[in-house]
């Protein structure tokens, strides 16, 4: 049988999520056929055991995923389950250590260290000597893309298609200038200026013109006309007053976008689900908050400009780098394709609705 797989040893209760995680990334690279994860592995009838054995036996590579419960709760005795012979975990990895033709590599998850051999039982007490190789939840791509390449020099990488119409990324949106923000209000204080210098003066007299016979020529407007005028508008500036007041109400409105684009969504990036974002959406401004799954690892500022949604800024927790996304949509917000950024260096992506 020739030894190419890999396995994949965890617990359930310990690092189910991210060795599920692992295990598609691995697959993209490797083959679907190339990985094993225990139960989603098992074929129809077949005992666990023998499964087990027969999936360790084809494979050169074990991956023993550590996180903090790997040891497993302890029994009605205070015994953890990791010491507990019938435990699979025990099993799986003392099988993979018997192995000679077979690398052992402990895989530390969610911040857990390396056990040390007076913690271990003692056909495990090997592992304690091993290689470890941490994947940290702020530089998971990173940390899986380098464990991809270290199993790559054992185990043959699959054929990947050429894809005739390679997808071309949205290029990043740069930011407005400030005149491409304000030449509407800009417009609307020189019209508004121009209607002021038009308004005549407080006062105007007409001169009193004299007809063919010599006779005087009644006034255009007779003094009752312009006393009358004056007590309706003593200030003259009811018209002024208006226009201010229009503006002002104008000023007010909110600008509302063009569609909703608040909520839950969840960030895939070159074909690997990185976590969400939930949107608070307050017209083209919006906040944000990124998600690890169901840890809350960062926050943000946007813009949408009716076609773009941007950050302004991106802090990710006890992380230094600059992080930011661009993303476009065609089709009113229902799906959106972009970019995200790690200090300057652009990777595809896309938003897909929870």
């Amino acid at each position: 049988m020739e030894k190419n797989k890999i396995f994949l040893s965890h617990r359930h209760s310990d690092t189910q999520s991210d060795c599920h995680r692992i295990r598609e990334t691995l697959e993209e690279e490797f083959g679907e056929d190339a990985v094993f994860l225990d139960i989603e592995n098992l074929e129809p009838g077949i005992r666990f055991a023998d499964a087990i054995d027969k999936a360790l036996k084809a494979s050169k590579v074990v991956l023993v995923a550590i996180g903090p419960d790997w040891f497993g709760d302890p029994n009605e005795d205070g015994i953890t389950r990791l010491f507990q012979e019938k435990d699979w975990v025990r099993r799986e990895v003392s099988a993979a250590l018997a192995k000679a033709d077979t690398r052992v590599i402990p895989l530390l998850l969610k911040g857990a260290t390396r056990p040390t051999a007076d913690q271990l039982p003692d056909e495990l007490k090997e592992l304690a000597g091993l290689q470890t190789f941490e994947i940290s939840i702020t530089r998971w791509k990173y940390d899986l893309g380098v464990l991809v390449e270290a199993l790559a020099k054992v185990i043959p990488r699959k054929k990947k298609p050429v894809n005739p119409n390679p997808y071309r990324p949205i290029p990043a949106l740069k930011p407005k200038s400030w005149w491409a923000k304000n030449y509407i209000w800009v417009l609307i204080v020189l019209i508004v200026l121009i209607i002021i210098g038009l308004i005549p003066d407080e006062e105007t007299y007409y001169d009193d013109t004299l007809d063919d016979g010599g006779g005087q020529v009644e006034n255009e407007l007779s003094q009752a006309d312009i006393n009358q005028l004056r007590e309706e508008n003593p200030t003259g500036n009811e018209i002024y007053e208006s226009l201010q007041l229009e503006d002002e109400n104008t000023a007010n409105t909110p600008a509302e976008a063009v569609f909703d684009y608040s909520g839950k969504w969840w960030v895939w990036q070159d074909g690997v689900r990185m976590g969400y974002i939930l949107i608070k959406q307050n017209g083209y401004f919006f906040t944000f908050d990124y998600y690890y799954f169901d840890q809350k690892t960062g926050e943000g500022t946007g813009e949408f400009d009716g076609t773009y949604l941007y950050t302004t800024q991106f802090r990710m927790y006890g992380d230094s780098n600059n992080y930011g996304f661009s993303f476009g949509s065609n089709d009113g917000g229902i799906s959106w394709f972009g970019q995200t950024f790690n200090n300057g260096s652009p990777a595809n992506a896309e938003l897909r609705k929870n």
